[in-house]
């Protein structure tokens, strides 16, 4: 008889995305919009994927961030800039600000 072989699952095999959480003002995320994801996660946020140098890399939405990027087509190459944290009007908790780039094809 020949020898079991394990059949393993394609979470295995598939690279898991990394997701971007700047820090620092000023940092950057580049590469090309490739996936929009809604209704995710307990908040029922939106999730974007970015395919950049170093892989597919997520970002979680905002309502800055979603409202800025529903001007991007998929399949552009994209960058954001983490312009840092702001204060609320309401002295609650502050918001984080983005500036988003595109280049049309």
């Amino acid at each position: 008889m020949s020898k079991w072989k394990e059949v393993k699952r394609d979470e295995d095999v598939v690279e898991k995305p990394s997701f971007w959480e700047p820090e620092a003002i000023g940092e950057t995320l580049q590469g090309t919009y490739i996936e929009l994801e809604e209704d995710v996660g307990q908040y029922k946020s939106k999730l974007y994927s970015i395919k950049s140098s170093a892989g597919e890399v997520k970002i979680w939405g905002s309502k800055v961030l979603d409202e800025l990027m529903k001007k991007v087509d998929l399949g552009l190459e994209v960058r954001i800039t983490y312009n840092g944290k702001q204060p609320s009007k309401t002295g609650k908790n502050p918001w984080k600000d983005f500036k988003v780039e595109y280049r049309e094809k």
